[in-house]
């Protein structure tokens, strides 16, 4: 393999260790309930879902179990939670929320975008349609980077199969060419 490309793979591993490095912008994922799949988005440091509970509370376990689970990836705005007025109903929702936020593999994220602080310069990073796109060098040159790497390996129960894919296969071929 290239060296470089080994040293972005080390980069990676440490970047991993430390997610609050990403900032998650916009997402758009499915989120498989217990009866239903649900849309899950998140735009403008605003989330919204296609479920009743949502509709109703303006939040949901869905929302609450995202949020759980990405953290040290969001804004401030995006973390906080909504002012609820209690009753049973919405003890059950963070209940749910709670078991919710322990099962990763039950969110698809089909659309992220975000931006990576990276050791010396900030980002941006997208994933759209299981494809990668990221603004450095190393992603113009490999079609991955320590960046993405890093958010696979973060989000990987999340994403969908051709999303956790290092390398296209035309990068594939060329760190082949370049081995032999």
């Amino acid at each position: 393999m290239h060296s470089d490309l080994i040293g972005k793979i080390e980069k990676a591993r440490h970047y991993a260790q430390e997610p609050q490095r990403f900032t998650i912008d916009s997402l758009r994922a499915t989120f498989h309930g217990g009866n239903h799949d649900h849309t899950i988005v998140l735009v403008n440091e605003n989330w919204e879902c296609d479920c009743v509970a949502c509709h109703r509370h303006h939040t949901c376990a869905h929302i609450m179990a995202l949020q759980k689970m990405l953290l040290p990836m969001l804004s401030e705005q995006a973390r906080a939670d909504v002012p609820l007025a209690m009753n049973s109903e919405l003890i059950s929702i963070i209940e749910k929320s709670r078991h919710y936020a322990h099962e990763p593999h039950r969110v698809f994220i089909q659309d992220l975008r975000g931006r990576f602080h990276g050791s010396n310069n900030d980002h941006s990073l997208s994933l759209t349609d299981g494809n990668w796109a990221c603004d450095c060098t190393t992603f113009r040159l490999y079609q991955t980077c320590a960046h993405v790497m890093a958010l696979q390996k973060i989000l990987l129960p999340m994403l969908p199969a051709e999303a956790r894919r290092s390398l296209s296969p035309v990068a594939e071929h060329e760190m082949a060419g370049a081995l032999s």
